[in-house]
């Protein structure tokens, strides 16, 4: 009898644990600030770095998928995310708010390749210990 009761607490114990993590995680998504949120000094060094990559590495994701951001076929390209950059200046999670490929939502395969650049990026100290909301990609106005 003992045993049983000491399972069913286990699990009991378990699920609530867990149940507070995702709470905890929702929060922390909802509170994180939007880019154009951060400090002068990090909307700038984070602002250098999307515009390169805006620039450089986005032109590779559309030619290598064969897009093409007009106004007739494919009105935006992007994803909302969450990004935390660790105390090294190294990507330390993202995750996905929300995200359009041309009307659709993205697979995993496309979210990752978005991402890579992010991923392998080392930080500078402004952005080092600080976790915000960005969209990458392009929306038209149409």
């Amino acid at each position: 009898m003992k045993k049983v009761f000491v399972v069913f607490a286990f699990i009991f114990v378990s699920s609530v644990i867990v149940a507070q993590d995702v709470v905890a995680e929702k929060q922390a998504a909802e509170s994180a600030p939007e880019d154009f949120e951060l400090t002068d000094k990090q909307y700038a060094a984070w602002k250098k770095i999307s515009n390169f990559w805006l620039a450089d590495d986005f032109e590779k994701i559309k030619f290598e998928n064969k897009i093409d951001v007009n106004c007739k076929s494919c009105t935006g390209v992007y994803m909302d995310v969450i990004i935390k950059i660790n105390a090294s200046g190294k990507l330390e999670y993202y995750k996905l708010v929300k995200g359009k490929k041309c009307g659709m939502e993205p697979n995993k395969q496309f979210e990752l390749r978005m991402m890579r650049s992010f991923i392998k990026y080392e930080y500078p100290p402004e952005l080092r210990n600080v976790t915000f909301k960005t969209r990458l990609g392009t929306i038209l106005k149409c």
